[in-house]
């Protein structure tokens, strides 16, 4: 190997900046937890529309499962933070402007909650119909019978697909940069501006999302995995 190819991808211009570039780092993980939240609210009140009884709110469930899950994160973080406050400014009549962050989570967990509500409802109707029968015998309200039964089960077998969705949510975060969010990619395109280095920020950045998130990840498998295991979630 040639002594200007170890000079390209020498990683000593990353630890230079490491201070920088891991507060970038963090603010990915800023998006993901908001964005994670996002997906999971939304994506539970989809999937209780999806296995209503009553046609319409099964219909307006579907509406948002279909448009969401088949919706690009690239197209759906660009048309959030520059078409939809035109097109909201055009109704109210008044300019609408929010920060990039704000734009990233609603894109992000809009998208991501179209794959829970999937994995909800796979859970949901998983659950055999003689437990809730057993709830309303002991007099449980619906309500009841939704948080008590219901959703803790849901919660312990949706576990290993939820695990898979957090890690795409993870790595969605790292395009965030296109409209400006200050995370670690953006902060390596301010890093190269100023240095004109690529080759080493770029390799190093990419290595470091992926040691984030094989270790995160295999973290969340066993743990999941031993809760699974044990008679009482």
């Amino acid at each position: 190997m040639s002594d200007a190819l170890l000079e390209a991808i020498n990683p000593a211009m990353f630890w230079e900046y490491r201070l920088v570039l891991m507060r970038g780092l963090a603010f990915n993980a800023y998006v993901f937890f908001s964005s994670a939240s996002v997906a999971l609210a939304v994506g539970l009140m989809a999937a209780l529309l999806r296995v209503n009884r009553a046609w319409p709110f099964r219909w307006i469930g579907t509406l948002h499962v279909e448009l969401f899950r088949n919706a690009p994160d690239y197209i759906m973080i660009v048309w959030v933070h520059f078409v939809l406050p035109l097109l909201l400014g055009k109704l109210l009549g008044q300019r609408i402007e929010w920060p990039p962050f704000v734009s990233a989570v609603v894109a992000l967990g809009f998208v991501y909650s179209g794959y829970f509500a999937e994995t909800f409802r796979a859970g949901i109707q998983s659950i055999p119909l003689g437990h809730l029968d057993a709830g309303r015998a002991c007099g449980m309200s619906e309500r009841q019978i939704l948080w008590r039964i219901v959703l803790p089960q849901v919660v312990r077998r949706m576990l290993p697909e939820a695990t898979n969705q957090f890690v795409s949510l993870f790595k969605a975060t790292t395009i965030v940069s296109l409209i400006a969010v200050p995370d670690l990619m953006y902060q390596v395109s301010m890093v190269i501006q100023t240095e004109m280095r690529p080759l080493p920020l770029y390799t190093s950045a990419a290595l470091t999302y992926f040691a984030v998130i094989y270790v995160v990840a295999g973290t969340l498998r066993l743990l999941s995995e031993r809760w699974r295991n044990k008679i009482y979630a």
